[in-house]
């Protein structure tokens, strides 16, 4: 039987044949346009994909080789402050001879024996102006001694330049400094910012907290008012003396907050970090204020703090 015979017969006429078969081809010629978009997008799909892969194995490959370096400089500096540390402990102490006594600075009535044996009373003690005045005259009395004795008003001199000293003293530019902000209490028309500063380096060892001794103080600036922008202005001059820190504590007083942030906008490798007492007080106020015994107990703990303030036990209201 010849091909023709075996094809299909259509008993349908020409006409209407030909429109089945013309929309058969068309849905088809669709279907494989279709088909190769398709193809195309995954095709550019494994490509996209190809290149993000080879981009982040090299990636990886760099964080792995700056992790390296990161942790060699960790133990360098680690090193450095166990050396540091090594040294402080074997330093001699120093102490006060009696020539020492005999040598008077200029422009100075008392001697350096007097000016160091008060200023190691009041600082290493810690000892009052004037209790560290008494200790001298007893001390000079027990080995009778005839040396003058200085007054509290004169400690007080030698505190302030010793201070002044400290405050203006040039401070290593490094990218490990801790700012630490507050502001004074109010007096008057005026306030003060005070921004202390302690290095990641030179933290005392686990175990130990944060003392006077291991702070420096970087600024003392008085305003009579206090906002985003004054903050702002304050911690960009203490960056000319120490650098960009690594992170600025805060009691997040709204002006102090807000300031904060501000900087922390110009310099996203500056952390903020939140007082943890008075984060802890936040905490209680919040839990407590409804108690009346708790309302009772912080008036009466803010009486005694204003009835001690001008007294020698005004240290005892900050506990």
């Amino acid at each position: 039987m010849s091909n023709l015979q075996q094809s299909k017969v259509y008993k349908s006429p020409v006409k209407k044949l030909a429109r089945f078969f013309e929309k058969s081809r068309d849905r088809w010629k669709a279907k494989c346009r279709a088909a190769k978009a398709k193809v195309k997008r995954l095709t550019h799909r494994v490509g996209f994909l190809e290149r993000s892969r080879a981009h982040w194995k090299s990636r990886v490959k760099e964080l792995k080789q700056e992790l390296a370096r990161t942790q060699a400089a960790e133990q360098a500096l680690a090193r450095e402050v166990e050396a540091l540390r090594q040294k402080h402990l074997e330093a001699p102490t120093v102490s006060c001879e009696l020539e020492d006594f005999e040598r008077i600075p200029s422009r100075h009535h008392y001697s350096l024996g007097h000016i160091q044996m008060f200023m190691a009373l009041v600082l290493s003690a810690p000892t009052s102006l004037r209790g560290a005045s008494s200790a001298l005259a007893i001390i000079f009395s027990s080995f009778h001694l005839t040396l003058a004795c200085p007054s509290w008003q004169a400690g007080r001199l030698w505190l302030l330049r010793l201070g002044y000293y400290k405050l203006t003293a040039p401070k290593p530019h490094a990218d490990d400094w801790v700012w630490i902000l507050d502001h004074t209490l109010q007096l008057g028309e005026e306030k003060c910012l005070v921004i202390l500063g302690v290095r990641l380096c030179a933290l005392p060892p686990v175990g130990q907290c944060l003392s006077h001794a291991d702070v420096e103080p970087l600024a003392l600036l008085p305003v009579r008012k206090s906002n985003r922008e004054v903050v702002y202005q304050q911690l960009a001059e203490t960056v000319e003396k120490t650098g960009v820190p690594r992170a600025i504590v805060s009691d997040h007083g709204s002006d102090l907050k807000s300031g904060v942030e501000q900087f922390c906008q110009f310099h996203p490798e500056t952390s903020t970090v939140y007082d943890i007492k008075h984060k802890t007080a936040s905490v209680l106020k919040r839990e407590l204020q409804h108690d009346d015994a708790w309302l009772a107990f912080t008036q009466g703990a803010t009486q005694s703090k204003c009835q001690l303030q001008q007294t020698p036990l005004a240290p005892l209201g900050d506990c």
